[in-house]
Formats: structure tokens, C-alpha cells, sequence
């Protein structure tokens, strides 16, 4: 393997690393609160 071909893959994988973690984080970030639609008490009072 060449030098350059090694350090593509390398580049490569740290860029689906990253967009994996970032994908992932957008996922699991939600608003607090069910939405109101749970009959829940809302904190706008």
C-alpha cells in the first residue's frame, strides 16, 4: 500500500466516524417534555 492510499483510508474512516457520532447526537438530543399531548402539566403558566 502506498503512503497516499493509506492516509485516504485513514481520512476515510474518521470522516464516517465523525459523521456517525454527529448523526447519532442529532438523534438523541429531543426537546424536554412529552409535547403536551400526554394530558401532562405544561410549564407554561
Amino acid at each position: 500500500m502506498t503512503p497516499e492510499l493509506q492516509t485516504g483510508i485513514a481520512l476515510g474512516l474518521v470522516v464516517a466516524a465523525v459523521a456517525f457520532f454527529v448523526t447519532r447526537w442529532f438523534r438523541v438530543r429531543k426537546k424536554p417534555g412529552c409535547g403536551g399531548g400526554c394530558g401532562c402539566a405544561s410549564k407554561k403558566i
